[in-house]
């Protein structure tokens, strides 16, 4: 009974304690943090290459993908035409999975790490996006 209890009780109340932006006594605006290295030109490089291999990659599926259907021998070995249409789909939604989530899960790993920074941390990192941005 008290472990029925336990899983439909209604939420507790909770106290967090207030967490403080940086070590006490020392304000963000005072100790601005010195930058070690800029990479924002191997940033771009990256993405460039980035860029040039999905456009590669998209070509070659589409070039596969024309080939495919231009010539209606192609097919997979022990397979008629119909399974082997069905497994190119499956394969070009693999791919396009890939391609996508090799963008995606980066963005949703350095938001996870994002959400653990302080508020200055967060505002500094927000005006310098804004500030490239522009």
């Amino acid at each position: 009974m008290s472990l029925l209890k336990f899983l439909f009780a209604l939420p507790c109340r909770t106290v967090h304690m207030q967490t403080r932006d940086l070590l006490p006594g020392v304000i963000a605006d005072s100790c601005p943090p010195r930058v070690a290295c800029d990479a924002h030109e191997a940033i771009r490089k990256a993405r460039r290459r980035a860029m040039w291999k999905d456009a590669a990659q998209l070509t070659l599926l589409v070039g596969v993908d024309w080939l495919f259907l231009r010539w209606p021998e192609a097919r997979v070995p022990f397979l008629d035409r119909a399974g082997s249409v069905t497994i190119l789909r499956a394969v070009n939604a693999l791919a396009l999975a890939d391609l996508w989530l090799t963008r995606a899960l980066p963005k949703w790993s350095a938001m996870r790490i994002a959400s653990t920074w302080s508020r200055s941390e967060r505002a500094r990192f927000q005006k310098q996006s804004q500030d490239r941005a522009s």
